[in-house]
């Protein structure tokens, strides 16, 4: 067991990108002016590809620790 897992920082950006997303339409419901466009496309917009692309590499990181961990492991059997 690692004392430090990747997977649980990635599962809560998965729900934070999530919640955002959901959040966002819910507003958008309310605020549809060129202010809340602006505020879309300048903030809200680039942050989801950079999540997407963050939680894609702990994927990747996490798929790496567990094969190096399990290398060790069938090192020592």
């Amino acid at each position: 067991m690692r004392p430090c897992d990747p997977t649980s920082g990635g599962a809560k950006l998965e729900l934070a990108l999530k919640t955002l997303a959901a959040k966002t339409a819910d507003i958008g419901d309310e605020w549809s002016d060129d202010a809340y466009a602006r505020f879309l496309e300048t903030y809200l917009e680039p942050i989801r590809p950079r999540l997407k692309t963050m939680i894609d590499a702990i994927h990747r990181l996490s798929e790496v620790l567990n094969m190096a961990e399990q290398q060790c492991r069938d090192e020592h059997a």
